[in-house]
Order: C-alpha cells, then sequence, then structure tokens
C-alpha cells in the first residue's frame, strides 16, 4: 500500500508540475511588453493606434492571440530596455553588431527607412561618399545607429559629430548653427519640421533627397527574455498573416501618405 501511495503522489506532482508548466507557458506568450519611442510620422503616442508602425506590430501579435502591450519612451531608453531584457521587445530598429548579439530580429523587415541629410536652406552641402562630410559638424541622436560605415568613420575621427537627447533638438541646434547637418529619416525629417518648428524656422532647412543609408528596419526581442524564440516566431507567424489577408496593405499605405 505505501509503494501504491508513493507512486500516486509521484503521479499526482508530476501532474501538477505539468500544469504549472504549462500555465507559465501560456502565460507567457499571451502578452508581450513592448517598448518604444516616438518616431512620427511611423511611432505617434499621441495618435489613435500609435501610428502605422505600431499597428502593424500590435495586430501582429494580435492574430495569434497575444496582447501587445505598450511602454512610450524616449528612443534611448526603448532600445536599451530591450537589450536589457527590461522590454521583450521593440520594433523599429536596424542590425548593428551590439545589437545583434543581444537581439532577436524578425525574419523579414516591417518597414525600409531612407536616411538622409537634414541642411541649412541655401547652403552648398554636396556629397558623394559619408567620408566627403570632413570637417562639418553632423548632429546625432543619442541611442540611434547610422550605419556601420558613419559609425567606422566617426570612430576614425573623419566624422565629427555633435549628440543631443532627441531629434528636435538637433533641429535647433543646426538653426543656431552649431551643427551643419543632422541625419533623420525623409518623411520623419518632413514630419519634424512641419510640426515642432514654425513656419519661419522650417523654411530655413531644407531635406536632402538622397539617401545615405537605405535601412530596412524590423521587430526585435531581447535574448534574455525566456521565451524570445517563441515571442519571434509568434510575431513572424502574425506578420504572415496580415499579408495572407492584405489587411498589411491597407497599413502600410498609411506609411506612404
Amino acid at each position: 500500500m505505501q509503494i501504491h501511495i508513493r507512486r500516486w503522489t509521484l503521479i499526482g506532482m508530476s501532474l501538477v508540475a505539468v500544469l504549472c508548466a504549462a500555465s507559465w507557458a501560456h502565460a507567457a506568450t499571451t502578452t508581450v511588453r513592448i517598448g518604444i519611442g516616438e518616431y512620427p510620422p511611423f511611432k505617434v503616442e499621441s495618435e489613435l493606434g500609435g501610428g502605422a508602425l505600431t499597428e502593424i506590430v500590435v495586430e501582429s501579435f494580435k492574430a495569434k492571440n497575444i496582447t501587445a502591450s505598450v511602454d512610450w519612451v524616449p528612443n534611448n531608453r526603448a532600445i536599451a530596455g530591450v537589450m536589457a531584457g527590461y522590454f521583450d521587445g521593440s520594433f523599429g530598429w536596424a542590425h548593428s553588431p551590439e545589437r545583434d548579439e543581444a537581439l532577436l530580429f524578425s525574419s523579414k523587415p516591417i518597414y525600409t527607412y531612407r536616411m538622409v541629410f537634414v541642411q541649412r536652406a541655401g547652403e552648398q552641402r554636396d556629397w558623394n561618399s559619408l567620408a566627403d562630410l570632413a570637417g562639418m559638424r553632423i548632429g546625432i541622436t543619442r541611442g540611434n545607429f547610422y550605419s556601420q560605415p558613419f559609425a567606422d568613420l566617426k570612430a576614425q575621427g573623419v566624422l565629427t559629430t555633435d549628440e543631443a537627447s532627441d531629434d528636435t533638438n538637433s533641429l535647433q541646434k543646426l538653426l543656431r548653427k552649431r551643427i551643419d547637418l543632422f541625419p533623420l529619416e525623409y518623411s520623419v525629417a518632413r514630419y519634424l519640421m512641419a510640426s515642432k518648428l514654425d513656419a519661419g524656422e522650417g523654411a530655413q532647412l531644407t531635406v536632402q533627397d538622397k539617401p545615405f543609408w537605405t535601412v530596412p528596419i524590423h521587430f526585435v526581442v531581447s535574448k534574455k527574455v525566456p521565451n524570445a524564440q517563441e515571442l519571434i516566431d509568434a510575431f513572424d507567424a502574425g506578420y504572415r498573416e496580415l499579408q495572407r489577408t492584405k489587411r498589411i496593405d491597407v497599413l502600410e499605405r498609411k506609411l506612404r501618405r
């Protein structure tokens, strides 16, 4: 009798362990905490749905019955937070050696940014390669990555940079002639100049049309999250579902406005 009791006790304990594990796995895949910063018009906290890129990510997870909880923080905190594992995921990020070590990337990019330079109107800022910008003061935003060639030239001392906490501050520096150029995504540059500067200030700046970097951006998950691979797989599957139903076409049209 003692043997049977012990056997059933062990079986009961095993079942409890299995149920607890299943319960944890279910909980781990029903919610994902995402940290992002504003990058209008793609990510806008005040806009219904949070902007078109936010809608794409949230709806991709919703297609797999996962709720995306979005925390709005400064961009540098968003990328630092997901790399440290404070957030499960984030989006709008390009590959870099440092990020590749800490993050899993979606199998497909969710959009392609066109990185260009903003300059003062009426000034001559021609270039064929980034090295041609030697001697100019280039504004950068803390936490942002501007391509590996840009990073290499900066490390070599070829490019002179001036860091700011956000993009609007750098535009103000450009107006005050503290910097000569500022790299921004094309649509973001036009949006910020129209919404964050008055008409007179906006008229003093112009956006170059030639990109120095065309960059696919992704949804990312921290490798420090226990179910990281499961989350990135769920996102990829949900994104494919949006493609299958053509919902992605509706959302992407918002990105091209």
